[in-house]
């Protein structure tokens, strides 16, 4: 997530844009309340037995705490299934005429989604 934040950070003046999509999960963790975006992931609580409604109010309090320069989504299984999403994280690069042009099963490599990114902003 800090790696997403910065790509975003870096790239949404070239039109670069982050949507975060997740599920429900019944279990999660809340970062804590203060230092950098790293320093409050690193120091987490287990969240566990959510229900869905426990869930949206978790997701809310996580992106209040977290402060991505991004929005966040809850998708249906349906919607997951659509896009055969193997695991989690999943990173899509979608370009300007809805194709996906990338996919990414896991974190880090943010070297590699940059290249791929701004290839795709150079194009028109």
């Amino acid at each position: 997530m800090p790696g997403l934040h910065a790509l975003h950070n870096k790239l949404s003046k070239d039109g670069f844009s982050v949507l975060g999509v997740t599920k429900y999960f019944d279990r999660g963790s809340l970062p804590g309340e203060s230092g950098d975006m790293k320093a409050r992931l690193s120091k987490t609580t287990s969240v566990k037995d959510m229900d869905e409604k426990d869930f949206g109010e978790h997701l809310k309090t996580f992106h209040e705490r977290v402060q991505p320069s991004y929005p966040f989504v809850v998708a249906s299984k349906e919607e997951l299934d659509a896009y055969k999403v193997p695991g989690y994280p999943t990173l899509f690069v979608v370009n300007r005429q809805g194709i996906i042009v990338y996919l990414q099963v896991g974190g880090g490599r943010e070297a590699i989604l940059e290249a791929v990114i701004r290839r795709q902003l150079q194009e028109k």
